[in-house]
């Protein structure tokens, strides 16, 4: 993991550095959330806004490379825990940081396409658990169980494509990650149903965005 963020930064810096065929700018749109959980009664997700900028450098026309540091809220609602009835939503604040590397194979003075494929790392920093509806009660060992159980790991790895299009000084772009590591810290979130063994709960995501480009 420490190797791939290295070398995710050192990718980020050629990208906001490069002096010729550079493009840059800001992004909003939206992101859905999928975490790979079956088992956990009554879940359910729901899309929210991503905002950020991004960073695009182009090589003989054609190869590019386009990082991108996105800000991201997302929410876990209607979980079953214990009896039923129970109701857990879960608000996770995060930083989604994809290196894309592609092809652009359309490419025309106002209007051009790329596909690429590249890894993306989710930063989680912050996390909010309602227990029915009211905050926990931090004194409780039951609700600090609960809390603990849907904790987030700092860093989650996936895979991601990205196809997009650029008209004229507009950028669209949709993409779709599947994750490669854990969410969850907790061992009770990733047990599999009926079994005693550890599952893979993967975050996957799918980003519709729209920017704008500066630069050449």
């Amino acid at each position: 993991m420490k190797r791939l963020l290295l070398i995710i930064c050192i990718m980020f810096s050629i990208t906001l550095n490069a002096q010729s065929d550079f493009y840059f700018g800001p992004k909003i749109g939206y992101k859905s959330n999928d975490i790979t959980a079956p088992e956990i009664r009554h879940f359910s997700k729901k899309g929210n806004l991503t905002f950020g900028a991004y960073g695009r450098v182009l090589f003989n026309n054609n190869i590019n490379i386009q990082s991108e540091l996105m800000y991201n809220y997302s929410t876990i609602a209607q979980m079953g825990y214990g009896q039923s009835g129970t109701i857990i939503k879960v608000r996770n604040h995060s930083f989604a940081l994809p290196v894309y590397f592609g092809y652009q194979f359309i490419n025309r003075d106002n209007f051009n396409m790329r596909a690429n494929l590249g890894p993306i790392v989710h930063f989680n920093f912050d996390k909010c658990v309602e227990l029915m509806g009211r905050e926990p009660d931090y004194d409780s060992n039951v609700d600090r169980s609960i809390m603990r159980q849907y904790d987030y790991n700092f860093a989650n790895l996936g895979a991601a494509f990205n196809i997009g299009a650029d008209i004229y000084r507009f950028t669209v772009d949709i993409s779709y990650s599947l994750g490669l590591t854990n969410v969850f810290y907790s061992r009770a979130i990733l047990m599999s149903r009926g079994a005693n063994s550890q599952g893979h709960r993967g975050l996957n995501t799918f980003t519709f965005t729209v920017g704008y480009r500066f630069g050449k």
